[in-house]
């Protein structure tokens, strides 16, 4: 699933918050609409780090969901994905 990481640090002692991770598996396709501003920057970071903009946008929803509490998610049931907006 992850060939490298690209980790990026918020400060001079190496501590990092964020890693860019390299997926294999991403499969599923479909189309968002984000804000202009979101998209500029992720399309940056994707430059910079030599990534594609689709592991960019992986990982930083891939870190949302590793930092929330998804308890309460849990029990739901996904089995009909139109009642999705």
């Amino acid at each position: 699933m992850v060939y490298f990481i690209v980790p990026l640090c918020d400060n001079n002692n190496g501590d990092c918050m964020f890693e860019i991770s390299k997926y294999k598996n991403s499969n599923v396709k479909l189309s968002i609409r984000l804000p202009e501003s979101i998209d500029n920057m992720l399309r940056k970071i994707a430059i910079k780090e030599n990534m594609s903009f689709n592991n960019v946008l992986v990982s930083c929803i891939k870190y949302a969901l590793d930092n929330m509490d998804l308890s309460e998610y849990d029990n739901i049931n996904i089995s009909n994905k139109s009642n999705m907006k």
